[in-house]
């Protein structure tokens, strides 16, 4: 992904207000309603948005800076130098896929070397000389002889006028013309959003609510099988571009911090304190579940990292199934300390004294 703040057009150091006010005029001015006869504006609406979703967040944005920071040691390209790159790039690659096709495409006879898929491609013979280029080829001989009229002015006038790089020009021309030739997407791509969710209502599937990035509310229903993690899928309801099918919205669900529980797939994990007496001697003991208190028995020499399985008491698996409580043991202390058990343990260990 490029950067975010040159995306947004925002400096590094923006609070905000100033990043959601970015995102919002560079959402209507790329939005593919209003740009209907460029092809690439699906995708530079979507990266707009995938920049905001990155810096809107604190935690997300730190990690971002941090990781370029140490990915370029303090020498950060600029946004000219990282878009020529890929401009680079981008035009190397489809010119060889180009000269791959045209190759293949053409009896042996007609492409006998290197040179003719380029004079294919490219709109030029074996000599060099340019039949559609747009603009002509450099000469090479010398410059022809002026006539006595003209001035030394003119030829110093020529001589500081600057002259366009044959590979930019060469590179400049085949983004042009491949472009235009791009078919368009058949689909708008996916609009991916987490979506915290409770325990509480994991179990009761009680529909949640979301805002997606432009603004337009979103309510999703939560499936009988519903865990930390699952993905939802609302057909037709992402991005919107002209002439194509619109986006999906992947909701991935995220369980919240619970004071009892931990969620395990389908199973939830809780535990539930003794005291030593009770973990020599065994016990019964009593153990929240989402449904309500039960009792449960604690054999003799139960110490800590002891677990208990409570079935059909964890998160709904579908089809009327659930999945566990597992309930960890974990020794205590008492509040205060206690002589009797103070001169056992020293018993034991130093042996019988008077």
């Amino acid at each position: 992904m490029r950067d975010p703040y040159s995306i947004l057009g925002v400096n590094k150091n923006a609070d905000q207000r100033e990043i959601k006010a970015a995102w919002r005029a560079t959402a209507k001015a790329l939005h593919p309603d209003q740009n209907p006869d460029d092809p690439q504006a699906a995708s530079r609406f979507t990266e707009a948005g995938r920049a905001y979703d990155l810096l809107k967040d604190p935690n997300k944005r730190k990690l971002f800076d941090d990781a370029r920071a140490r990915s370029s040691g303090g020498k950060e390209k600029t946004f000219m130098e990282q878009r020529a790159e890929r401009a680079r790039a981008e035009a190397e690659a489809r010119a060889a896929a180009e000269a791959r096709a045209a190759a293949k495409n053409q009896p042996k006879e007609e492409v006998r070397d290197a040179e003719d898929v380029v004079a294919k491609i490219f709109g030029t013979n074996k000599s060099g000389e340019a039949r559609e280029a747009p603009t002509p080829p450099p000469q090479p001989e010398a410059k022809a002889a002026r006539p006595a009229e003209e001035s030394p002015a003119e030829d110093r006038a020529e001589a500081r006028e600057p002259r366009t790089s044959p590979a930019l020009e060469l590179i400049t021309y085949v983004i042009k013309r491949l472009t235009r030739q791009a078919p368009p997407p058949e689909k708008a791509p996916d609009l991916n959003i987490e979506v915290p969710i409770t325990i509480e209502e994991v179990l009761q599937r009680v529909n949640q609510s979301a805002t997606l990035p432009d603004g337009t509310p979103l309510t999703i229903k939560i499936p009988d099988d519903a865990k930390d993690g699952t993905q939802i899928r609302l057909e037709a309801q992402g991005h919107r571009l002209p002439h194509i099918k619109r986006g999906d919205v992947v909701a991935t669900l995220r369980i919240r911090p619970h004071t009892w529980y931990r969620p395990h797939g389908y199973d939830l994990l809780t535990h539930v304190d003794i005291d030593i007496e009770n973990a020599v001697l065994g016990c019964e003991a009593t153990v929240e579940t989402p449904d309500g208190q039960t009792k449960v028995t604690i054999p003799p020499w139960s110490g800590s990292h002891y677990k208990i399985t409570i079935a059909g008491k964890g998160l709904p698996k579908g089809h009327g199934m659930r999945g566990n409580l597992i309930a960890e043991v974990r020794v205590m202390l008492w509040d205060r300390p206690d002589q009797k058990v103070i001169d056992l343990m020293r018993s034991l260990r130093e042996g019988l004294y008077l």
